[in-house]
């Protein structure tokens, strides 16, 4: 059964330290693959702080994760955050982005979880049971999830998702992003299964 890591990365693979740190977070361009010589299109991205890459790169290999893009980057496509994710030597799979629900009703905008919810129910076929390990175990099944986690720096989940988020606390609370410390939070919580974390 596959285990999800839902990734923002503003904050999160990036972070203050790593922009005051020589050769951390630098700009880089890249050919969007598919183009000819003549007429191609760049692209560019800022590079992933390096210690964060490597508790990253630790916890998908340990949990053999898959990853599902939740930050704003992924409004420049799957390809693009494919390409990014082969030139920072990334360990695992991109298997998709979450949809965007940027529209505002009434100046309130809709939270992230909403879109990671809607991921999950709609791509993974995956469904939150609150009332029965029973039913929970069977959503599990059919959609093959054995767990998922959310790492961001924002904290517009669900309620429901609370035991699967790992809060990476933004500037100035927090200076390295992804460090060691969220690390072994979020390896705690992705080494269970759904039913371990939530009952």
């Amino acid at each position: 059964m596959d285990k999800i890591i839902f990734l923002d990365i503003d904050g999160v693979m990036n972070s203050e330290k790593a922009y005051k740190t020589d050769n951390e977070c630098k700009y880089k361009e890249f050919k969007e693959e598919g183009f000819k010589e003549e007429g191609f299109k760049i692209h560019h991205y800022q590079t992933f702080a390096s210690w964060s890459k490597e508790y990253l790169n630790e916890l998908i290999q340990i949990t053999n994760a898959k990853v599902v893009i939740s930050s704003t980057w992924r409004h420049s496509g799957i390809n693009y955050m494919k390409e990014v994710w082969k030139l920072e030597n990334m360990k695992g799979d991109i298997i998709g982005i979450t949809p965007s629900f940027r529209s505002e009703i009434d100046k309130y905008s809709i939270p992230r979880g909403c879109e990671i919810e809607a991921f999950l129910d709609n791509t993974l076929n995956f469904s939150h049971i609150n009332w029965s390990k029973e039913k929970q175990l069977e959503s599990m099944i059919k959609s093959n999830i054995d767990n998922y986690i959310i790492l961001d720096d924002d904290s517009d989940m669900l309620y429901n998702q609370r035991n699967h988020f790992v809060h990476i606390l933004p500037s100035p609370r927090n200076k390295e992003g992804f460090n060691e410390e969220y690390y072994k939070e979020a390896l705690n919580k992705l080494s269970k299964t759904v039913i371990e974390l939530n009952y």
